[in-house]
C-alpha cells in the first residue's frame, strides 16, 4: 500500500505540475498531444482549448494527491 501512496502522490504532484503551468510543462503537454493524438479537435489536440485542458490534469491531480495520501495514511 506504501508503494501505491507513493505512486499516487508522484503521479498527482506531476497532473498538478501541468495544471498549474510549472515551468512551461502545460504547452509541453499540449505540443505532445498535437503530435500523439490522432482524436483532434480543431485545436490539433484531444481537449476543446487550453484552459480545459489545464482544468482537467488540475482535478485528476487533486484526486491523485488525495488518493495518494489515503493509501499512506490507512
Amino acid at each position: 500500500m506504501v508503494f501505491r501512496g507513493v505512486l499516487a502522490l508522484l503521479a498527482g504532484s506531476a497532473f498538478t505540475a501541468v495544471a498549474c503551468g510549472f515551468r512551461g510543462v502545460d504547452v509541453w503537454v499540449w505540443d505532445w498531444a498535437d503530435v500523439v493524438f490522432t482524436r483532434r479537435t480543431r485545436y490539433g489536440t484531444p481537449w476543446s482549448s487550453f484552459a480545459a485542458m489545464r482544468i482537467q490534469f488540475g482535478i485528476v491531480g487533486v484526486v491523485l494527491l488525495a488518493a495518494g495520501l489515503h493509501f499512506l495514511v490507512h
